[in-house]
């Protein structure tokens, strides 16, 4: 999922020769381990625009999880990556999320203004959008234009599904063209 087209029809992409940066190991996964708590060291917190680049997927199909164990009666098990300083979306122009589908639930999605891409990572879902039908497996992806109705059904009686999704909400939000047609589908 990259958000190069855009930037390119805006001209604002460059690039700088440099050196080689040599790998170091992610320090962003103990810093910023737990939800609620952020490093604020000396009464200061991080100036970085992107303090966070690596998300654990063990640590979000674990907080899926435990939303659905926590409260049955939720209707979507989704969560957001965010910015842990800020509690913004991870990246400025595109979202990303994780969902889960509990055995046999099939969840409507509202129309909204952004397109969605959709990555199976674990189990299955059957996939309708705009009334076109189609079976999603692991490793699949699949992508949904913008305004439209989005279905999606775990088949198993008995294994969630987890899929990684990304869409431009952010960016729609920034510019004001952000919808959720709630109700109108």
């Amino acid at each position: 999922v990259l958000d190069l087209p855009l930037v390119y029809q805006l001209e604002a992409s460059y690039v700088q020769e440099g050196t080689r940066q040599a790998p170091r190991p992610v320090q962003s996964e103990t810093r910023y381990a737990r939800g609620g708590i952020v490093p604020r060291p000396l009464f200061e917190r991080a100036r970085q625009a992107y303090p966070m680049l690596r998300y654990p997927w063990r640590e979000a199909r674990a907080a899926m999880v435990a939303m659905a164990e926590g409260d049955p009666g939720l209707e979507a098990i989704q969560i957001e990556y965010v910015n842990p300083e800020s509690g913004t979306s991870a990246q400025n122009i595109l979202g990303f999320y994780a969902l889960m589908l509990r055995p046999g639930q099939t969840l409507r999605m509202p129309p909204r203004s952004p397109a969605s891409i959709f990555h199976m990572i674990e189990g299955s879902a059957d996939v309708s959008i705009n009334g076109e039908s189609f079976a999603l497996r692991e490793a699949d992806t699949c992508c949904a234009p913008g305004y439209t109705a989005i279905r999606l059904a775990n088949g198993s009686g008995t294994a969630p599904a987890f899929l990684f999704m990304a869409d431009e909400s952010p960016l729609h939000r920034k510019l004001g063209l952000y919808e959720d047609w709630t109700g109108r589908e």
